[in-house]
């Protein structure tokens, strides 16, 4: 893997992230499960840095590049209406001189409201944001997005302007790049701690852009632990049986081990999707997810988030306390960020 790795250091990169981000035990938590628990890591990527913190700042790093690489003046994101990545998008935009429009999700807010959680900053960050609805014929907000994104495009080069659109969750190959720096940095954090085989490590999947480099990086560094993504967005199998987020990610983790020179062979059965902890739709808070915020808040006094890191959070309680778990392995969670959801009303 010397050439993937020399084409990976190789990648144009900017300092978005601050890196490495702390990786702690949870022992308070480890005592509150009981002595069958396993030892428990927690990879903080809520603290790289940017508009407080999380996963996108990561993928970033070489999103920006990429765009000053092309003499892009202006990002165009999209997201849900308190889309972590969109948020962290406009942050770096402001840092590195981008203008940036976000496209949301959802009827634009009411002049009189009071705006919360992400929207909130976004008006710190004075944010252009572009309010996007589905169409009759759309079935997913996703279509929406891209066609709105795709005018705003278009009014844009009109206009003389070079924009870089950034899909959602920065989840392209490119992105992607950034969790498989991820995985060596975690290794190399791990060896110098001396801590031996790490048998799971759990996280939320969103848009498949962290899984994807994740299961990238795991190979490039012949790291063989299970890579267990916990679903946030409830979707329906395919005409074929297969679940389209799993579809979706191993596309995603060919492509990118295919930018990195690698064989791009990934099959759907090296993807781990736990689909049991994403509640009813996306965005609305859990019973399980609400119980695993508040149970690391009181051991270890570290913040989840109701859309993503409290329901992975939720999975990796759910699997420890089922015992498919040794008392003598090793766990770690991988904390994506998103402290801003706690204070979200919309």
């Amino acid at each position: 893997m010397t050439a993937s790795l020399e084409i990976l250091n190789d990648a144009p990169r900017l300092s978005v992230a601050v890196t490495p981000t702390p990786l702690q035990p949870m022992d308070g938590l480890r005592a509150v499960l009981g002595p069958k628990t396993p030892r428990l890591l927690i990879k903080r990527d809520d603290m790289t840095g940017l508009a407080l913190g999380g996963n996108k700042a990561r993928k970033l790093d070489y999103l920006l590049a990429g765009a000053r690489a092309q003499g892009a003046d202006t990002l165009l994101t999209c997201g849900a209406a308190q889309s972590n990545h969109a948020l962290q998008t406009a942050a770096a935009g402001r840092r590195f001189g981008f203008d940036v429009k976000c496209i949301l999700d959802g009827p634009a807010p009411a002049p009189d409201s009071l705006p919360s959680g992400n929207i909130l900053l976004h008006s710190l960050l004075r944010t252009p944001i572009i309010w996007t609805m589905r169409l009759t014929e759309e079935t997913r907000n996703e279509q929406a997005r891209r066609r709105t994104m795709s005018a705003e495009a278009d009014r844009l080069r009109d206009e003389g302007r070079i924009p870089y659109i950034i899909p959602t969750g920065g989840s392209t190959p490119i992105g992607a790049l950034g969790y498989v720096q991820a995985v060596r940095e975690a290794r190399a954090q791990l060896a110098e701690r001396g801590e031996g085989n790490i048998t799971a490590i759990f996280f939320a999947s969103g848009s498949g852009g962290t899984q994807a480099g994740m299961a990238v990086g795991a190979r490039m560094t012949e790291w063989n632990t299970q890579l267990v993504g916990v679903e946030v967005d409830p979707m329906p199998l395919d005409a074929d049986g297969v679940n389209p987020f799993r579809r979706a990610v191993c596309r995603l983790t060919n492509e990118t081990a295919a930018l990195l020179d690698m064989p791009a062979n990934f099959t759907h059965d090296d993807i781990v999707l736990c689909p049991d902890y994403a509640g009813p739709t996306y965005g609305v808070a859990t019973q399980e997810g609400d119980e695993a915020i508040r149970l690391l808040a009181q051991t270890e006094g570290i913040f989840l988030d109701p859309v993503y890191s409290g329901k992975a959070f939720a999975a990796l309680l759910g699997w420890v306390r089922a015992g498919r778990f040794r008392a003598d392995e090793t766990v770690l969670f991988w904390h994506t960020g998103g402290a801003a959801g706690l204070f979200s009303t919309h």
